[in-house]
């Protein structure tokens, strides 16, 4: 395999693609709308309701003056007490410092509690550690050490927006890969290069290349916008910046790249087989289906979005990447497409 043929196949195809507004139209669009756009309108209104870094613990500025320590306390109505190793049954709490106590039926505001346990309790406004509740009504108030409900949520819809990362490398292959050689048919370009002295996998390397190239440029490039508003966005709910991370660098650097190139040979397998663009986009298209799936079975939270998760995909999508390679340079026959092409 001659690397400087490769190139050359590659570099002819790039100049043409240049040329087509259509294509560089779909380079330009998609990803600055995935970049700019999809943050925006996924993120924005749900932290526009956010409370600023939920996971702060409120300044409750408590000052108890009685300490009680080691009792049982049946109802009973106690303002800035602490409270140690006490059983609570029924009582209301105000401005209270509660720690390694077990209550029930308590209503606690303005608190704090710690290392305790509570059942059948109504809690707003206070700070709690390590606390466990059962049948509780919490409002207003802060886990501490724990992500909020509004923290994972957020994270939810940001590992969501992966899914269009890893979409881009495979639509736009499937717009561009449709003109690798039908659109040479077209314009009468295809016979001299099929022509010229290259072999069947150089030729297709090539081609891969000249798609490949402009497709994860245009990616990377706009991931940067991305991970600046998306961070800008969430880092006021979220206390922390969460792009980038370990999930998405995988997801953008290795299994974009892979799709993109399992994309780009059965679009060129497609397009080397039928006479017409729309048939070879339709047909090509269908690579996006397996991807889709993917992410639908984590949103429905049937799996996490983990690393261990996707090193599993990137496998699989890197075996059907060399097996697609394997089956282009056996399906692809320069001879027949010479003698069919009119």
């Amino acid at each position: 395999m001659r690397f400087d043929k490769i190139w050359t196949v590659a570099r002819k195809d790039i100049s043409e693609f240049r040329t087509n507004r259509y294509i560089m139209f779909s380079l330009a669009l998609m990803p600055m709308i995935m970049a700019i756009f999809l943050p925006i309108i996924y993120l924005l209104p749900i932290t526009s309701f956010a409370p600023n870094d939920p996971t702060t613990p409120i300044d409750l500025d408590l000052d108890p003056t009685v300490t009680i320590q080691g009792q049982e306390l049946n109802n009973v109505t106690l303002n800035n007490t602490r409270l140690v190793d006490c059983t609570i049954a029924s009582g209301v709490l105000y401005r209270c410092e509660v720690e390694a106590c077990n209550m029930s039926i308590v209503v606690a505001t303005s608190s704090y509690m710690g290392n305790s346990t509570g059942e059948n309790m109504v809690i707003a406004h206070s700070n709690l550690l390590n606390t466990t509740l059962t049948r509780a009504s919490v409002s207003d108030s802060v886990m501490i050490g724990e992500e909020s409900e509004m923290a994972i949520m957020l994270k939810t819809f940001i590992d969501a927006l992966l899914f269009f990362y890893v979409l881009i490398p495979a639509i736009l292959p499937t717009i561009i890969a449709s003109y690798s050689f039908v659109g040479e048919k077209t314009n009468r370009s295809l016979e001299p290069l099929l022509a010229t002295p290259t072999t069947d996998l150089e030729l297709l390397m090539g081609k891969g290349l000249s798609i490949f190239v402009p497709t994860m440029l245009v990616t990377w490039i706009s991931l940067i916008p991305f991970v600046i508003i998306v961070d800008m966005i969430t880092q006021p709910v979220l206390g922390y910046y969460a792009l980038p991370n370990l999930v998405w660098a995988l997801g953008v650097f290795i299994l974009a790249p892979l799709i993109c190139l399992l994309a780009i040979f059965a679009n060129v397998i497609v397009s080397s087989r039928v006479s017409d663009v729309r048939a070879s986009q339709q047909v090509g298209s269908l690579i996006v289906l397996p991807i889709v799936v993917f992410f639908l079975v984590i949103l429905l939270g049937l799996v996490s979005l983990d690393v261990l998760n996707m090193l599993l995909f990137i496998g699989v999508v890197g075996a059907a990447v060399i097996s697609i390679i394997y089956v282009a340079t056996k399906v692809f026959k320069r001879e027949e497409i010479l003698i069919r092409w009119k």
